[in-house]
């Protein structure tokens, strides 16, 4: 039995892994309105620390975990926990990173498919008894070039995507990628700047990292065609706002899409009322299937990690 061992969850998570947690014994603290205050003083007394991305688990609040043997996030980036101090302290940081892959996939494509026929504006001017029809003139995405940066899971999945609606993909990764995977969806591995000048839409799908912060701003509009289409559903972190800002106002590219920001919620209020950006509200993992998913896959990682380690005290 778990009984023992504390589990402090900070965040809303779905029931479905909070029961599974508790039919193994566990026992559960649940605060999903928990302040930074709080923590520091919580943390002291829990082996677990279950987190989504409203709360920080810093430096001090990883020293003060005495405890603190695991730290989980029901989700997909760590952006809001300092890892490399539970690094230090031996304590792993658990992702659900599974659990949303084909929903930020099938949001990218959504997305893809709204910039193409300017489905925002359409029914914006309805609901502003304009009848515009005459001036909206969309295109197919079959047979444009759909470049994804970064082919990691999500990446290869919205490849697959891409490539069932008769797109031609291609995709910029550092490391070599599955060979089989890009022969049976017919992907082509390209160097960045390739990527960027060939692409008729451009989707992100990398961490922020020290390497990835900022990796698309001027130089990278420059390279793009000025009918491209640029979407984000990964990190806010990864394009410069202010050269995006620029290059929208100025037709350098033809619109964008964006599920992420810099800041959230975002304060860049001129770039998100501009009428060639798309915003929505960090919404990539947000379907019933993904939440559900995300809180049943920590809790079995977190009951895995008991099992194998029996022993830890």
């Amino acid at each position: 039995m778990n009984s023992d061992k504390k589990i402090l969850i900070c965040d809303k998570i779905e029931p479905e892994g909070v029961d599974l947690l508790k039919e193994s014994g566990f026992t559960i603290l649940e605060n999903p309105t928990i302040t930074p205050e709080e923590l520091l003083e919580v943390i002291t007394e829990v082996h677990v620390v279950v987190v989504r991305s409203r709360t920080k688990i810093t430096e001090s609040v990883i020293n003060s975990g005495k405890i603190l043997e695991l730290i989980c996030r029901p989700g997909t980036g760590i952006d809001n926990i300092d890892s490399s101090t539970a690094e230090k302290n031996n304590i792993p940081v658990f992702t659900s990173v599974e659990a949303s892959t084909n929903a930020v996939a099938e949001l990218t494509i959504s997305l893809a498919v709204s910039l193409a026929r300017s489905i925002p504006l359409a029914d914006q001017s309805l609901k502003d008894n304009q009848w515009i029809k005459n001036s909206i003139l969309g295109s197919e995405l079959r047979g444009k070039t759909f470049g994804i940066i970064g082919l990691g899971r999500i990446g290869r999945r919205t490849g697959i995507l891409a490539s069932a609606l008769e797109m031609k993909v291609i995709g910029f990764e550092k490391q070599i990628v599955d060979k089989d995977y890009l022969s049976k969806y017919n992907v082509t591995q390209v160097e960045l700047n390739e990527l960027l000048s060939k692409s008729d839409f451009i989707s992100l799908h990398l961490p922020a990292t020290p390497e990835t912060i900022h990796m698309i701003g001027k130089e990278q509009f420059e390279l793009m065609k000025n009918t491209s289409f640029l979407i984000n559903t990964a990190r806010g972190q990864l394009i410069v706002e202010s050269d995006l800002f620029d290059a929208l106002s100025n037709n350098k590219i033809a619109g964008a899409a964006l599920d992420v920001f810099e800041t959230e919620p975002p304060t860049n209020t001129d770039l998100i009322k501009l009428k060639n950006l798309i915003a929505t509200p960090h919404i990539g993992a947000q379907i019933i299937e993904a939440q559900k998913e995300a809180s049943i896959v920590i809790a079995q990682k977190i009951i895995n990690f008991y099992s194998e380690n029996k022993t830890t005290e």
